[in-house]
């Protein structure tokens, strides 16, 4: 799978399009096919390498993304979850972990409990013209 990285912090221009494994969703998991992924705060301190310190022990590339949102592609043997696939969700990534990946990723695999059903479009109604 494609996903946006870096291997050394720095300005924007560190980040790189990326080759990860595709993942696959153990028990208790959900494969998250990402449709969009918001860039936070955090997001610009990771690639800026004010959190350097603790990937000193961990290889690149490291990924950012901590919001995400798209659709279930995949439920883990033994998960127990409402959610089914082909649902649309969101979840906050912890990319801190052993292997820095986050949401700047096509798929992305998170326990189930971290991952919600996207609220659905409110439906369209007419509004009455501003006096």
């Amino acid at each position: 799978m494609r996903a946006v990285g870096l291997y050394e912090f720095g300005e924007p221009d560190v980040l790189r399009v990326v080759d990860l494994p595709n993942p696959k969703a153990g028990p208790g998991e959900v494969r998250v096919r990402v449709h969009a992924a918001a860039v936070s705060p955090a997001d610009t301190l990771l690639r800026a390498g004010v959190l350097a310190e603790r990937f000193r022990e961990v290889p690149g590339p490291y990924v950012p993304g901590m919001d995400i949102a798209g659709v279930v592609d995949e439920i883990g043997p033994e998960t127990r979850t409402d959610l089914r696939v082909g649902e649309s969700v969101m979840a906050m990534v912890m990319p801190l972990g052993i292997a820095a990946v986050g949401g700047y990723a096509e798929y992305r695999v998170l326990p189930a409990g971290w991952v919600v059903r996207a609220p659905r479009a409110p439906t369209t109604r007419t509004l009455p013209p501003c006096p």
